[in-house]
């Protein structure tokens, strides 16, 4: 099998990752300003707050991998970007599984008490885990069939591959921009953000337009294949929209540290406390999706581009 088809199947595996959390990733958010959120126990709004971070931390590590496919392989299709790909993805299980746990004890404490919900969360955290990791640990040995073939070669990617995965990648990170969308705007016409300062509400505004401008740059990609190429793979293609789904993770990143601050305000009514949680987050993931990206070209020889 050829490694742009493996690489291309082990981006369409993000992306379910990503479609399954992206409604965890809106809960943690549109959850804070729900009527019942208030009557929560500190238990409850502990676990909320600690499933928003696990939930980022998800979405940090899905992105990372466009990130470092744009940024260090260039869009081609590398040995080393595909055992990253695969090492991002299982690592993002746990944390995801995490945060199904504590959100079944945030949707169920005020109904069915907080033993039982302890229970329950603990039900859904060992499900996932023996889904996600036991399953394919079980029959690895068993079904290990790779053993015996040919290594994978890395040649150099063809332009229909180069551009399918630019494109698949812009729908990796697209679904959790679009679940923070969702929040952003229905969150305003709640009555909880009414009652906030308004200088809190003028930053989930600033997120709002953030997000905007990333999810319309995400999009970009898919718009100008259309129309400027009508669908025809052509190279002009390849550096302006890996430049356009880089760059469209800067305004991303910003509206979901402004989201946070916003969160953490709700959960706390403390601004340091907002502040230092919006700076760590965008640590992490401009450390994610940039930092480590650039750090690991700088000292990695870019792959040949194969002139088409």
């Amino acid at each position: 099998m050829k490694l742009e088809s493996v690489l291309k199947t082990s981006l369409d595996e993000l992306r379910m990752q990503m479609l399954g959390s992206q409604v965890l990733f809106g809960f943690q958010f549109q959850g804070l300003f729900q009527d019942n959120f208030e009557a929560l126990p500190v238990s409850g709004k502990t676990a909320d707050a600690v499933a928003l971070a696990l939930m980022i931390l998800v979405l940090g590590l899905i992105v990372a991998v466009p990130c470092q496919h744009r940024i260090v392989d260039q869009g081609e299709s590398t040995l080393r970007i595909l055992r990253v790909s695969s090492r991002c993805a299982n690592l993002a299980l746990g944390p995801l599984a995490a945060a199904v746990a504590c959100d079944i004890y945030v949707a169920t404490v005020h109904t069915v008490g907080a033993t039982r919900s302890i229970a329950l969360a603990l039900g859904a955290f060992t499900l996932a885990v023996g889904a996600w990791y036991g399953l394919g640990a079980a029959m690895r040995p068993a079904l290990n069939t790779h053993r015996g073939l040919a290594p994978m070669q890395q040649t150099p990617t063809p332009l229909h591959a180069k551009i399918e995965q630019l494109l698949t990648e812009a729908r990796v990170i697209l679904p959790g921009a679009q679940a923070l969308l969702g929040f952003q705007l229905i969150v305003m016409m709640t009555q909880a953000f009414d009652r906030l300062p308004t200088g809190v509400r003028a930053i989930h505004v600033a997120a709002l337009l953030s997000l905007v401008i990333a999810v319309v740059l995400l999009i970009a990609p898919a718009a100008i294949h259309r129309i400027a190429f009508q669908g025809r793979d052509d190279t002009k293609l390849l550096g302006p929209g890996s430049l356009i789904i880089t760059l469209a993770l800067l305004p991303l990143a910003a509206s979901i540290c402004c989201d946070l601050w916003v969160a953490l305000y709700k959960l706390a009514g403390n601004d340091a406390l907002s502040t230092v949680g919006a700076l760590v987050t965008a640590s992490i993931l401009l450390g994610l999706w940039f930092v480590l990206p650039l750090g690991i070209r700088g000292t990695t020889r870019a792959p040949r581009a194969r002139r088409e």
